[in-house]
């Protein structure tokens, strides 16, 4: 699979990316990529949100590739090998509804099998698998209003849906036309 070109056309993000995710592709049981559901907290304008595992750029890190490795292994427990990195992504903004968008990494890995997760509870609620092919499926998309007077599609997932800079995310990255999606 190959991930689609983003552009930036609104807003002022940084030259270099700020944050990075891994988007984690799994091939058994079924083709499947792994979301966490951040948990409700009032100083984070992702909070509730599904999300791919990831996070910002800390000192420490010497590349933004470093960033999502360290981030992954604290959120998920997952400690990821440098030969399961499948796609180095064109860079994403995300936060275009808060003050300060910022400019994402997203690296692509494929594992075979679902691995077990250790979610940091601080900052995670829970973590779910969805099935590619669920989410390809776009009858199973709808249209809602993730927050006042803002009418979006979704993908409906347990009692949420993804929505935002990670459903624009899963559906360049599967070849999904978010345009289609009908209410």
């Amino acid at each position: 699979m190959n991930y689609g070109t983003m552009h930036n056309h609104q807003g002022s993000i940084p030259a270099e990316p700020e944050a990075a995710v891994g988007i984690i592709l799994c091939s058994r049981p079924e083709e499947s990529i792994l979301l966490i559901k951040r948990n409700e907290n009032e100083h984070d304008p992702w909070s509730g949100h599904y999300a791919f595992p990831g996070g910002r750029k800390e000192n420490r890190d010497a590349t933004i590739y470093q960033t999502c490795i360290r981030e992954v292994r604290e959120e998920t427990g997952i400690i990821l090998e440098p030969e399961t990195l499948q796609q180095t992504c064109a860079p994403a903004r995300a936060g275009r509804n808060v003050e300060a968008p910022i400019l994402v990494q997203p690296y692509v890995f494929r594992l075979a099998e679902q691995p077990a997760i250790t979610i940091e509870e601080k900052e995670i609620d829970r973590h779910v698998w969805l099935a590619v092919g669920a989410f390809k499926d776009l009858s199973k998309h709808r249209l809602a209003e993730p927050l006042p007077s803002m009418i979006r599609p979704v993908f409906p997932i347990d009692d949420y849906f993804i929505w935002g800079f990670t459903y624009g995310l899963l559906c360049r990255f599967l070849g999904v036309d978010q345009g289609l999606v009908s209410a």
